[in-house]
């Protein structure tokens, strides 16, 4: 640290959420903290884009300041930039900073709690167990009882759900459909395996937490011991600082499972079922064309066999929390899509091969869609997906309750999703 502050000598900037903005007459970048574990947002002159490139671990302020000189970076007095760094840590942005103290404190409360709260009961629906109960009944109401028989019959054992994780107000059609299409296959399962994207996670990588998720219409106990053989499995991975846990606090605020596993919860009332929630990181890198495939990491590959085996002995059913397309200018793109555009039927072509490639339970081909595209629709569920599709030995599925949802006031950005149920 430096004697004239709190700052790191090589101040590191954790990812952030970026978008820029105008604001009286003058451009600036609009950063924000993707975990929110700050509510602040900072503007940032937008001259000063080439200072923040290079707050990256490896650059002292002094150095941070030449390299965007040599750039072509406007000059500016080196308290300006002193000053930047002060309110990215006071933002807990700065890896290496606050931020690092502070990620403990909340760790260590997050693990000592008796269990893992609901983090959007009274947010995103209601806290209320009776009002929650209404509300969801409301989007699966027209699914329920003989209407549910005109849905496609069930060929075989349930083994996998597919369900979205955007909020209920855009996305509670696609949820009641798929939840009432699988409602009356759960009830003599012994474990639910729920696989969520972890938005914020790097990887490739599965994230374990000994917590139950908390939910106001129940409690499904976590399998701590399944916790505990698959973290001895996990830990072996030497590309990674402890590889079960390092994102561990994401399991904190990641609303993937915590929506998805209401509908589970709704379902089951009270249960002896036990639950393993495992956030999956990003899958981006492998990508890459000489990256190698996800199937030869060894420790996941193991993870997955475990699983498979504990599905044997256990009646088991895994579960994705996972969302398809994001696109338009809310996600960086920069034409928007209006309604009804040719741009849309494209993406629900997309969207529908890999529909189908789910249901044929064909894992690589499901990847390759993806992969051959440059993840150009930005499929933010890849990696629950694939590992469920993997993990389930699934063979046949049905999808359904497709549709694209708003995500900006133009209506010219939108997420997509639907619902699955696979067998065996």
């Amino acid at each position: 640290m430096t004697k004239a502050s709190n700052l790191p000598d090589r101040p590191q900037l954790r990812p952030v959420d970026v978008s820029r903005v105008t604001h009286e007459g003058n451009d600036f970048f609009l950063i924000k903290d993707p975990r929110n574990l700050s509510e602040q947002s900072l503007l940032v002159p937008a001259p000063l884009a080439a200072y923040l490139q290079n707050i990256d671990g490896t650059n002292t302020v002094e150095e941070i300041i030449k390299v965007a000189l040599k750039s072509g970076a406007p000059q500016v007095p080196a308290g300006i930039i002193d000053d930047l760094l002060t309110r990215l840590d006071d933002m807990l942005l700065l890896s290496n900073g606050a931020y690092a103290a502070d990620r403990e404190r909340q760790l260590a409360e997050y693990r000592s709690a008796p269990v893992r709260k609901s983090a959007l009961a009274d947010k995103a629906y209601p806290g209320n167990a009776d009002d929650l109960r209404g509300y969801l009944d409301g989007f699966a109401f027209p699914y329920m009882n003989a209407e549910r028989e005109a849905l496609a019959p069930s060929p075989g054992e349930l083994r996998a759900v597919i369900s979205p994780h955007i909020d209920f107000e855009r996305g509670g059609d696609s949820y009641g459909m798929i939840w009432e299409h699988v409602r009356d296959q759960l009830h003599d399962v012994e474990l639910f395996v729920v696989f969520g994207t972890d938005h914020n996670g790097d990887g490739p990588r599965l994230t374990l937490t000994n917590q139950s998720y908390q939910s106001p219409l129940g409690l499904l106990e976590t399998d701590t011991e399944l916790v505990d053989d698959i973290a001895r499995i996990l830990s072996t991975d030497d590309t990674v600082d402890d590889h079960p846990y390092a994102d561990e606090l994401n399991h904190a605020r990641e609303h993937s499972i915590e929506l998805a596993s209401l509908w589970l919860h709704r379902t089951l009332g009270r249960s002896n079922a036990r639950m393993l929630p495992i956030l999956c990181g990003s899958m981006g890198r492998a990508m890459a064309e000489d990256a190698p495939s996800i199937d030869s990491h060894t420790q996941i590959s193991n993870t997955i066999g475990l699983l498979r085996e504990v599905a044997t002995q256990r009646r088991t059913v895994f579960i994705a929390a996972a969302d398809l397309a994001h696109v338009g200018p809310a996600f960086g793109d920069s034409d928007p899509i209006p309604t009804e555009s040719d741009h849309r039927k494209r993406v629900r072509k997309d969207d529908e091969q890999l529909l189908e490639a789910i249901v044929r339970c064909d894992r690589h081909r499901f990847f390759d869609l993806i992969k051959s595209s440059v993840d150009r629709n930005r499929i933010c569920g890849l990696a629950p997906i694939y590992m469920t599709l993997w993990a389930s030995n699934a063979t046949n599925g049905i999808w359904n309750g497709y549709q694209q949802c708003q995500a900006d006031e133009a209506e010219t950005s939108f997420v997509s999703i639907a619902g699955a149920a696979l067998y065996e």
